[in-house]
């Protein structure tokens, strides 16, 4: 009976854990397409000076 606790416990804090990275993800993701929106203000086929400044 212990040894399953064990597992559960392990298992449950891998669960954690990958819950823990894919909201990461999420946020570096959101925030990337925030920034972008910012930075490059209208779609084209090229960047004008100002939106290659702010990407580099």
């Amino acid at each position: 009976m212990a040894m399953a606790n064990v597992n559960k416990g392990e298992i449950m804090d891998q669960v954690k854990q990958q819950i823990a990275v894919a909201n990461a993800q999420e946020l570096l993701t959101q925030m990337t397409q925030k920034c972008f929106k910012k930075c490059v203000g209208k779609p084209g086929s090229s960047l004008d000076s100002s939106e290659q400044a702010r990407l580099s």
